[in-house]
């Protein structure tokens, strides 16, 4: 062969090399392309994980609150009926008064915690824990009770407990009433009640959970 075609053959040979090679790095550079798609995809999984953890903690938190006393009644089924089936304590029952009243505060408190953070951050899953207190609150004499004769204890919820207890404004607006009339408490408290009643006679919905909100807001 001539040098002209063995030269032919080698640009040939060094074109068809050339285009192997970028080839090569086209499907170098593909996979690269894709493993990099893949690492965005994973951070952006773990930035949206990392995001939902607080509303995750939250609900967590809700559903502990809501149902910690759930425990204690497995431990101690007779105190059930007296938060359940509107049992009142009686002297000769299996359960002793100082037990029932240690539980009604516990689950007070618990309730008050679960509206207190349903106040303060949106994300707090508040539906299921109000259906919650209300039926707590219709089923037990001796939480109704406390609430009452601790009113004083619960300055940003005891108003919207009070309302999610009652089927009626009217009945709600009485026990107000009642708590003002109530005797031993200072001039400081028999205001924030006073105050409390022309917060709910003003209010145009009634809306139990917007009351501890707006308590929350106005003691800032």
């Amino acid at each position: 062969m001539g040098t002209e075609v063995w030269i032919g053959w080698a640009g040939l040979a060094a074109t068809m090399l050339l285009v192997a090679v970028g080839l090569l790095n086209f499907s170098v550079f593909r996979e690269q392309l894709r493993i990099a798609r893949e690492q965005i995809d994973t951070a952006v999984r773990q930035l949206e994980l990392a995001q939902q953890q607080p509303d995750m903690h939250l609900i967590q938190r809700a559903t502990t609150e809501a149902s910690n006393h759930i425990r204690l009644l497995v431990e101690r089924p007779y105190l059930r009926a007296y938060f359940y089936e509107d049992a009142v304590w009686a002297p000769g029952h299996v359960a002793t008064e100082n037990e029932v009243k240690a539980m009604a505060e516990l689950i007070l408190n618990n309730f008050a915690s679960a509206l207190m953070h349903s106040a303060a951050f949106p994300q707090y899953p508040v539906r299921g824990i109000d259906r919650t207190i209300m039926f707590h609150m219709r089923h037990s004499p001796v939480l109704r009770d406390l609430l009452m004769s601790t009113f004083d204890r619960f300055p940003f919820t005891g108003l919207t407990i009070l309302c999610l207890q009652h089927e009626s404004p009217e009945a709600v607006e009485a026990d107000l009433r009642r708590l003002i009339d109530a005797g031993g408490l200072d001039r400081r408290e028999v205001e924030r009640r006073k105050e409390l009643l022309q917060i709910f006679c003003d209010s145009e919905t009634h809306e139990a959970m917007e009351f501890t909100a707006l308590s929350m807001q106005k003691r800032r």
